[in-house]
């Protein structure tokens, strides 16, 4: 396909059949999930938030739902990265000008197959952002695919390397905080099995991991109330009920037991937690890297894939 010649929807619904449930991929930004209401105990429920202009073409595309990130999700230590013996460029995106959540994020997608209940679309960089190609040290084509229950939301990702390249995957999910409106958003709790924490100094890694109950009270459950989190955490425990989605984190109201199950394959080995400022989300966001790195240390996560080779995962966000 020549650039230019996407002629993909901007937006693409799905619909569990003989359920409430539907959900929105904004295929013609980033792929992402703009929304996603499940059937729960309590009847149909949103599980993301998303400000109002999100499903719009003027929406910032990492400011809700469940966006995208690739080749690299969070930060990049500088605009200015070497590997295989040669210094490549990025775009700035943060609030100290450094790269941020990747190059298919903001960009269309092209939708490869559809039904009522799922779609696969598909980005390759050299076709839809041949002007970001020299960004990174190969091409590379990512696919994801959106499946829709009455109950859950499946997101299965698969990203094949053209060339010798670092590869990292990423995902940024919006929980809406409370659970369930008119409950208290303070006694909402977050569950997450990290044990280990990377200290930051202007959000850059510094140091060694630490354990992470010198941040934070995980692994376990912790009230939002008064908690400000941008922080990366690692050493997940698995599921001991033996789940297909080894690691799993919820959001819950206590008041009503209401949860949003998220749960991810153990390609995804740290998480980013982050409370945005407006109070009316939390973002749980899993990483098969810990974000931040000046170089591509495979130690920190990062995959180095030679052409041909592949790295995927597996995300889920279900209601209990």
């Amino acid at each position: 396909m020549l650039p230019g010649m996407n002629t993909s929807p901007f937006s693409v619904l799905l619909q569990a059949e003989g359920s409430a449930a539907r959900a929105e991929i904004l295929v013609g930004r980033g792929c992402a999930c703009a929304t996603a209401v499940l059937e729960s105990p309590q009847g149909p429920r949103d599980v993301l938030w998303a400000p109002a202009d999100y499903t719009t073409p003027a929406g910032r595309p990492s400011a809700g739902g469940i966006p995208i990130l690739c080749p690299y999700p969070g930060r990049l230590a500088s605009t200015t990265m070497e590997f295989g013996g040669r210094s490549f460029t990025l775009p700035p995106g943060d609030q100290f000008g450094r790269p941020i959540h990747g190059l298919a994020h903001n960009r269309p997608w092209r939708v490869i197959e559809q039904t009522g209940d799922s779609v696969r679309a598909e980005f390759r960089l050299s076709v839809d952002a041949p002007d970001a190609v020299d960004a990174w040290p190969a091409d590379f084509t990512l696919t994801a695919i959106w499946t829709l229950f009455p109950d859950r939301l499946d997101l299965d990702l698969d990203l094949l390397a053209h060339g010798r390249m670092p590869a990292a995957l990423g995902l940024h999910p919006y929980h809406p905080v409370p659970v369930i409106s008119g409950a208290d958003p303070d006694a909402c709790q977050i569950e997450i099995p990290a044990t280990r924490f990377q200290p930051q100094e202007q959000l850059l890694p510094v140091g060694d991991t630490v354990p992470a109950s010198d941040k934070i009270t995980f692994p376990g459950r912790v009230a939002l109330g008064g908690v400000s989190l941008d922080d990366p955490f690692c050493g997940l425990l698995p599921e001991a009920d033996g789940s297909p989605e080894p690691i799993v984190t919820r959001v819950t109201d206590p008041a009503t037991g209401a949860t949003i199950r998220a749960a991810w394959s153990a390609e995804f080995s740290a998480c980013v937690l982050f409370t945005p400022p407006h109070r009316k989300a939390v973002c749980i966001e899993p990483y098969t890297v810990l974000p931040g790195q000046r170089e591509f240390d495979t130690a920190a996560g990062w995959r180095i894939l030679a052409a041909g080779e592949r790295l995927g995962g597996r995300y889920s966000v279900s209601t209990d």
